[in-house]
C-alpha cells in the first residue's frame, strides 16, 4: 500500500494537465529565422540533427520528444528545431556545425555558437538532464547574483537574473517582487517582460500583474506567448495542489484559468477534481469524480482517456470492482484508438490485471496485444508470449 501511495504521488508530480499536455513544439522556420528568434528572445536553440534512417533518431521522435515532461522543459527554455542532415533544410546549419553521428543534439545561441552538445539517443530523464546542463551553461548565475546583491537593480539585469533563476528552477519570487515593488510604471517594455517571465505560478501576486497587464504583454510578445505563460503557471499551481493535497489551490488554478479560457477552466475543474479524489480516502467521492470526468471531461480525447486509467490504476481504490471496470475500459479504449502503439498499452493492462490476480481478464488483453502487434516487433512478440505463459500458469 505504501508503494502504491508513493507511486501515485510521483505520478502526480509529473502529470500535466491534459488540456496542455504536449511534447516538444518544433519551430518550422528557416535556420536563419531560428537564429534571429533566439537572439531576440535570449534563448538557446535546441537542434535535433537527425537522418531518416537513424534508429535512435526515430525512437526519440516517437517516444521521447512527445512526452509532456520533456515539452515542459524544452518549450519554456529553447527554440526547438529538427534538421534532417541529408536534406536542403540543413545546408546553412552544416556550413558551421559538423555532425559525425546521429542523432547529435546541439544547443546553440543566437550568434550561432554551440554552447552544449550531446551525441546519441536519450531516454526522457537523460534528455532532461542534458538540457539542464545546457541551461546551466547559458547563464552565469553566480555572477548575476553578485551584481544584483551589489546593488545593480536595473531592468536589464533584473530580467536576466530572474530569467536565469526561473530556468534553473530556483526561487525567483523574492527578487521579482522586490524589483516590481519599486517600479512606478509597470507598463514599460522591460517591466512587462519581467512580469511575464516571473509569473510562473497562478497563485501569486505576479500572476495577477500578468493578468492586469494582458493587453500590453500581448501587444509586446503575442497572444500565443501570453497563453503559454498562463498555461504553465496554472499547471504549476495544479501540480502544487496535488503535492500538498490542497483543494483551495486547485480552486485558485481553476479560477485563474477560467478568467482566460472558461472551457479550459471547466475541464481543469473536472480533471483536477478526479485527480484530487484519487489521493483522498473517500471511495464514493472518487467514483463520482471518475464518472463525472469520463462523462463531461474526456470528450473523446484519448490522452485524457489514458490518464483516467493511469490515475485509477495507481490509486488505492483500484481494487473496487466498479473502479477497476471503468479504469480498464478507459485504458482499452485508448489502446484501441492508437494504431501505432496500442499493443503496448494492451500489454500493460494485461500485466496489471495479472498482478491484480485477474488472470482471465489479463489473458483477454494479452491476446489483444498479440493481435495488434506490428509484424516487425519480434522482441515485443516474445515479451507478450512470455506474459501469456505467466497468465496461463496463474489460471
Amino acid at each position: 500500500m505504501l508503494l502504491r501511495k508513493l507511486s501515485l504521488f510521483a505520478f502526480f508530480l509529473t502529470l500535466s494537465l491534459s488540456t496542455f499536455a504536449q511534447g516538444i513544439e518544433f519551430f518550422h522556420g528557416t535556420w536563419e529565422e531560428a537564429l534571429v528568434k533566439a537572439e531576440t528572445e535570449g534563448k538557446l536553440i535546441f537542434v535535433d540533427a537527425y537522418t531518416t534512417w537513424c534508429g535512435p533518431c526515430k525512437a526519440m521522435s516517437a517516444n521521447v520528444f512527445p512526452q509532456a515532461e520533456v515539452g515542459d522543459v524544452f518549450n519554456a527554455n529553447f527554440i526547438n528545431v529538427k534538421l534532417d542532415m541529408e536534406k536542403e533544410e540543413s545546408v546553412a546549419f552544416r556550413q558551421v556545425h559538423r555532425v559525425r553521428a546521429y542523432p547529435t543534439l546541439f544547443w546553440i545561441n543566437g550568434k550561432n555558437d554551440a554552447v552544449h552538445m550531446s551525441v546519441g539517443g536519450k531516454q526522457v530523464a537523460q534528455l532532461i538532464a542534458v538540457a539542464n546542463e545546457a541551461i546551466a551553461k547559458q547563464d552565469d548565475l553566480p555572477a548575476l547574483t553578485a551584481e544584483w546583491e551589489a546593488g545593480d537593480h536595473s531592468p536589464s539585469l533584473a530580467f536576466t537574473y530572474i530569467r536565469a533563476l526561473v530556468r534553473r528552477g530556483e526561487n525567483h519570487l523574492r527578487v521579482a517582487n522586490d524589483y516590481l515593488r519599486d517600479q512606478q510604471d509597470l507598463t514599460t517594455k522591460e517591466n512587462l517582460n519581467i512580469i511575464q517571465v516571473a509569473a510562473t505560478e497562478a497563485d501569486s501576486r505576479i500572476f495577477d500583474l500578468l493578468m492586469q497587464n494582458k493587453a500590453g504583454i500581448v501587444a509586446l510578445n503575442g497572444q500565443e506567448a501570453f497563453d503559454a505563460s498562463v498555461q504553465q503557471a496554472v499547471k504549476a499551481t495544479k501540480k502544487k495542489a496535488m503535492e500538498f493535497k490542497d483543494a483551495s489551490l486547485l480552486e485558485t488554478a481553476v479560477k485563474k484559468l477560467s478568467a482566460v479560457d472558461p472551457a479550459a477552466g471547466k475541464l481543469l475543474a473536472l480533471e483536477g477534481g478526479y485527480e484530487m479524489a484519487a489521493i483522498g480516502t473517500d471511495l464514493k467521492a472518487f467514483t463520482k469524480a471518475m464518472k463525472n470526468y469520463l462523462k463531461k471531461g474526456v470528450d473523446g480525447d484519448m490522452v485524457r482517456m489514458q490518464s483516467v486509467y493511469t490515475v485509477a490504476a495507481a490509486s488505492k481504490f483500484i481494487e473496487d470492482p466498479k473502479v477497476l471496470e471503468m479504469a480498464i475500459d478507459a485504458g482499452a479504449t485508448a489502446a484501441a484508438a492508437d494504431e501505432a502503439t496500442g499493443y503496448q498499452q494492451y500489454y500493460r493492462i494485461a500485466d496489471f490485471l495479472l498482478k491484480q490476480r485477474k488472470a482471465d481478464m489479463a489473458l483477454t488483453y494479452a491476446n489483444r496485444a498479440l493481435e495488434t502487434l506490428p509484424a516487425n516487433k519480434a522482441n515485443y512478440e516474445r515479451a507478450i508470449q512470455g506474459l501469456i505463459k505467466r497468465i496461463e500458469e496463474a489460471r
